[in-house]
């Protein structure tokens, strides 16, 4: 089952200890979902971006709705505009991002969406994993292309990116483990294998986060 960048970063976002989101806010979550989509398309070839601002360079649909919501809202944004303005406009008209994601993987039977009460009075949503199979598969793909050397895949780049974004690799990786591939992941960090156009949407949403919208 092919899923996007946003899909697999939710899954990967998901403790399942408590089948609750680890430690992080619903700003910087969503703000990375839009980046996931935005790399997704990069990586499909369906956009570019410059120094400018993001161009579409394809409108052939991908046939995952939530990259064509993407594209058709990039379709009738102005071109050119910079790419935090971009990033921002669908931030703000792509709203329940995550909520819709979540539904989506549920329909596709990888995780149940509930609702449990936390002392008998508040109502918490948990979202425990039902088919271990597409997690593991991600889990398998970030953890071979950290631990081992073989050549990285630039989608495997593009999920590690988010990860660090959004401060996941802790709960993916053991302290030891990140320290001793201390090395590999700055290398992986400085790699030209993934496109321009990825690494400059890692930009924007890392000024993003750290500024606009958690202020």
């Amino acid at each position: 089952m092919l899923l996007n960048c946003a899909e697999e970063l939710i899954i990967l976002a998901i403790d399942d200890q408590t089948n609750s989101f680890y430690r992080i806010s619903n700003i910087n979550i969503n703000v990375a979902l839009i980046g996931a989509l935005l790399m997704d398309l990069a990586l499909r070839k369906r956009i570019d971006v410059g120094l400018e601002g993001i161009y579409v360079l394809s409108t052939e649909p991908t046939g995952d709705e939530f990259l064509d919501t993407i594209l058709e809202n990039l379709v009738e944004t102005e071109a050119g505009n910079q790419p935090a303005v971009l990033v921002g406009h669908l931030y703000n008209s792509m709203v329940h991002l995550k909520d819709k994601l979540l539904q989506s993987l549920e329909e596709k039977g990888i995780i149940k969406v509930s609702q449990c009460k936390v002392l008998w009075l508040f109502k918490q949503r948990r979202y425990p994993v039902i088919d271990q199979k597409e997690e593991e598969e991600v889990l398998s793909r970030i953890k071979r292309t950290v631990l081992t050397d073989i050549k990285p895949d630039p989608r495997e780049m593009a999920l590690i990116a988010l990860l660090q974004i959004c401060g996941l690799m802790d709960k993916i990786f053991t302290k030891e483990e990140l320290e001793q591939r201390s090395a590999r992941l700055e290398l992986l960090n400085n790699m030209d294998l993934i496109s321009p156009a990825v690494k400059r949407i890692i930009g924007e949403m890392q000024v993003l986060i750290t500024t606009t919208y958690t202020t």
